[in-house]
């Protein structure tokens, strides 16, 4: 069976628009071509997430981007500070005294992840200071699965 051009041209106009669909669709990373992020980069996520919310005094998404560890560390070192005055939680004693993070700017530099752990390597700009200071931010994966910030430089 034969078939006529006005067909061949109608079969090959269809699979052009699919060669077109599959591409759009690979260069996107969407549908049958996406990929789940690398751990890599769900650490880098979770940094910046992390300085954007203290950028933006939105300490509660901060906090809870902490480990419980790191959480009791700022409790531990704003009672310190205050000579034992209990201020609360993380998030009241960043609101009380976190505005020098308001504003800050950070670069990553590298990211690095070994298992259950991550270390990234990051250059953070505040409005107060000149130029930007070198922060090694350190990252543990807790039981759900997700990255949570164990030392945050």
């Amino acid at each position: 069976m034969q078939l006529s051009e006005a067909t061949r041209r109608r079969i090959a106009a269809l699979l052009l628009v699919a060669a077109l669909v599959v591409g759009v669709l690979a260069i996107l990373d969407v549908g049958p071509f996406s990929d789940p992020p690398t751990p890599e980069e769900e650490v880098r996520a979770t940094v910046e997430r992390l300085y954007a919310a203290a950028s933006a005094g939105d300490f509660e998404t901060y906090c809870g981007l902490l480990t419980e560890r790191a959480r009791e560390l700022v409790r531990v070192n704003a009672a310190r500070l205050t000579r034992g005055k209990d201020l609360g939680g993380c998030e009241e004693i960043l609101e009380r005294f976190g505005s020098s993070l308001l504003g800050g700017e950070l670069r990553i530099r590298q990211v690095s992840v070994s298992g259950n752990r991550a270390r990234v390597e990051a250059n953070l700009r505040l409005p107060e200071t000149k130029g930007a200071e070198a922060r090694t931010i350190q990252l543990e994966l807790d039981e759900q699965g997700d990255w949570r910030v164990s030392e945050p430089g």
